[in-house]
């Protein structure tokens, strides 16, 4: 799904070139010179500084995708959540 995103927001031409781009962990990232922010998984609850980073480069216009099973009720307004059936 995130591969087919970054396909989408005109990341990446195909598929195999996303998964290229794709880290397993934003902590896998530099995120102070980060351009955009794609990530396999991540959990928001895990560390504050890293979710209030994030939060900072949406804000100002960086792309940032992230995989995570569960999104905080509190931080529902912040995201665009995508699910499988958006894929079919």
């Amino acid at each position: 799904m995130i591969a087919r995103l970054l396909v989408n927001f005109g990341f990446a031409r195909t598929n195999g070139d996303a998964k290229k781009i794709i880290a397993f962990s934003p902590f896998d990232i530099d995120l102070a010179t980060a351009y955009f922010v794609a990530a396999k998984t991540f959990n928001l609850r895990t560390s504050a500084n890293t979710t209030q980073r994030l939060f900072e480069m949406a804000l100002r216009g960086n792309l940032v995708l992230i995989g995570a099973k569960r999104i905080p009720p509190e931080m529902e307004f912040m995201c665009e959540i995508y699910t499988v059936s958006d894929f079919n």
